[in-house]
């Protein structure tokens, strides 16, 4: 006998459907942000063809500017991934989809976490690899640069390690802003399958209100305030437990969005 809540292939068979539908709903804007790079290198040389006389590839820092801009679509886009699901003709004929809500709810992790940000870096490392192998001009890759910069870091962490015996290491200072990745993702798939219209406006409001809420709480309760630290041992526990509690703090957010999320696919209605 099947199980309700979970059926290995039945998952499967949901999951390579819902990997389509993605796939042929959100093709044009799946192809505007992951080619992204290839429209500024594009419009780059068409300007500077015109206006310099001069074949010449956009420069670095408009290259990261643009990556940096289209990973900020790519988590704001995530209010319309399923935000179908809104729709009364749209949505009821989702829920009639012969799998139980929990493998709609995991499919739907799996795409938003996994698969679309993978396929994205994916796309955008390709390309702008071949653009750097077919253009002199392009200069250096954005990967190699990636990894230059976590070597140098490292290195450097290395260095301060050794002068005033410390413990710091990238990937535990990094973890914060992974988790607040998940948390963007997340938030905005939330918001995406909650609300009718205005997704990104009213993903915009809770923001600003949970922002100055928070603001006037930790001022009233002291800990907004300037510290004072009387050495380097001291003053590196602090940042530890900062970066402790905002790790923790954006795990536990992101375990309360996915909750969220799942909750609102068991309760949706038309």
């Amino acid at each position: 006998m099947k199980s309700e809540v979970f059926n290995g292939s039945r998952f499967w068979t949901y999951f390579k459907y819902d990997l389509a539908q993605m796939w042929r709903n959100h093709v044009k804007a799946a192809i505007l942000i992951g080619f992204s790079g290839l429209i500024l290198y594009i419009l780059g040389i068409a300007f500077n063809a015109i206006f310099n006389s001069v074949w010449q590839a956009p420069g670095f820092g408009a290259r990261i500017t643009i990556f940096l801009l289209a990973c900020f679509a790519l988590e704001l886009y995530q209010t319309r991934t399923y935000g179908y699901l809104t729709n009364r003709r749209k949505g009821s004929s989702w829920l009639m989809i012969p799998a139980s809500a929990f493998e709609k709810w995991l499919s739907m992790m799996l795409l938003t976490l996994v698969v679309i940000p993978v396929a994205f870096l994916g796309t955008y490392t390709i390309i702008d690899g071949i653009l750097a192998l077919a253009d002199p001009t392009y200069g250096q890759v954005l990967i190699k640069a990636a990894g230059e910069f976590i070597e140098n870091t490292n290195n450097a962490l290395v260095v301060a390690n050794e002068e005033y015996s410390t413990t710091w290491n990238l990937g535990f200072m990094a973890m914060p802003v992974f988790a607040g990745y998940i948390c963007n993702f997340l938030y905005f798939l939330l918001c995406g399958i909650s609300f009718k219209r205005n997704k990104i406006l009213w993903a915009f409001i809770i923001l600003f209100i949970a922002s100055t809420v928070l603001s006037l709480v930790l001022t009233s309760l002291g800990l907004q305030g300037n510290y004072e630290v009387e050495d380097l041992a001291e003053a590196e526990v602090i940042i530890r437990k900062v970066i402790n509690w905002s790790t923790a703090s954006a795990f536990a957010l992101a375990a309360c969005l996915a909750g969220g999320i799942f909750y609102r696919i068991k309760t949706l209605k038309h």
